[in-house]
């Protein structure tokens, strides 16, 4: 071999190296990456991990656990590692479909935990590089599935929004995947014929559940629309890192009013009689007349930590958690703490709603050892806690 020849292979080697690198970098969790909680019959389905779980909401014990694994690449060949599962679990028909990030879509039986069908991801594509074909890595599943009759919508590899057959896991008939452009994190939201989905391109988008076409874009937004779109009397709210909360007619897309917070909004408001509820990443946390946009309380709460997830409102009250691992109870009329202290977590970020069953409040902290907290929602001390065994 000359020196030019090996110095040829080098460069060669290196090149692929860097695209390889550069292929799999869309893959990582990012770091504020979030549980996923589901309620069933009497078991909450939990993501957070490498794992999800069924656990009995009485008493917090685990009723099965799921991990699906994949193969990672290494200088001696591969092996198989869990996946991660960040995705909001959803139930649907007896089946949990997930999403994981690797960028499959899995379904698997309530009861048993047991997989349905096979794990399914759409083709990856392939980048050329010089006379090797590198297939680029999946997108991460971050948005939770959503169940639509015999259809599951999900958002996976290229940033598209996809349908399977929720009986076979194979490409719904009909459907053709819509390139949305920018990353989704929020699940899309059904409303009877259509998916409202929002990106972080600043996009709010209606797309046919039939065939996947779009009936419409709301492009007004000036900042990344990270949460899961909110139905209410055919209006549909998002919350955007404009500072501001839309409403926009569910029909025909056009802007009803916009609401301007005081730091970004990220999730959409929990809906009650007319009254919106919701918090932003300064803490704040607003109750807002949907007909007339004025607040209901003399001022916005103001809570000790970034506001993320839409609160939880059950008889009256609202179930807060916040980024620095406070839960709040408030007085959904006045705003006014009804607990004597937050229910704290040292080291915690509560970034996911809050869950009520059977008389038992259930959040899901991130980042400490405890994924699940089942509480006395009338003061707040812990009733139990679930911590995976290691």
């Amino acid at each position: 071999m000359t020196h030019r020849t090996f110095s040829r292979w080098i460069l060669t080697a290196l090149v692929v190296l860097s695209a390889l690198s550069l292929a799999g970098c869309g893959g990582q969790a990012p770091s504020t990456a979030w549980p996923g909680l589901t309620l069933g019959d009497g078991v909450v389905y939990l993501t957070a991990t490498t794992k999800a779980y069924a656990i009995y909401a009485a008493d917090g014990k685990p009723k099965w656990p799921y991990e699906h694994k994949v193969a990672q690449a290494g200088l001696f060949g591969s092996n198989m590692v869990p996946d991660q599962l960040h995705a909001k679990p959803v139930l649907g028909e007896g089946v949990i479909y997930l999403g994981t990030d690797s960028g499959y879509l899995i379904a698997v039986d309530a009861i048993t935990g047991s997989e349905k069908w096979p794990p399914y991801r759409p083709d990856l594509p392939t980048i050329s590089l010089l006379v090797i074909n590198i297939q680029e890595h999946a997108t991460p599943v971050y948005a939770g599935p959503a169940v639509a009759g015999k259809k599951v919508i999900f958002v996976g590899t290229g940033n598209q929004v996809y349908a399977v057959d929720a009986a076979t896991g194979k490409p719904a008939q009909g459907w053709q995947p819509y390139e949305a452009g920018s990353r989704i994190w929020g699940t899309p939201l059904v409303v009877t014929d259509t998916v409202y989905v929002a990106t972080l391109g600043h996009q709010l988008v209606a797309l046919d559940l039939a065939t996947g076409k779009p009936r419409w874009t709301f492009d007004k937004p000036t900042g990344a629309l990270a949460g899961s779109p909110v139905f209410d009397n055919g209006v549909v709210y998002v919350g955007s890192f404009d500072k501001r909360l839309y409403a926009v007619d569910a029909a025909s897309g056009q802007e009803r009013w916009s609401f301007n917070a005081n730091n970004w909004v990220w999730e959409g408001p929990v809906v009650v009689s007319n009254t919106l509820y919701f918090g932003d990443l300064g803490g704040n946390v607003y109750a807002l007349d949907a007909e007339t946009q004025k607040l209901m309380w003399a001022q916005p709460f103001q809570a000790e930590g970034a506001v993320r997830a839409t609160p939880l409102y059950s008889d009256g009250t609202l179930y807060v958690g916040t980024d620095s691992g406070a839960l709040y109870a408030l007085d959904a009329a006045t705003g006014q703490p009804r607990w004597p202290q937050p229910f704290k977590v040292p080291n915690a970020r509560f970034l996911t709603t809050p869950l009520m069953q059977d008389g038992l409040l259930l959040v899901a902290p991130l980042q400490v050892p405890t994924l699940l907290y089942g509480l006395d929602p009338s003061n707040g001390q812990t009733r139990w806690q679930f911590t995976p065994p290691k």
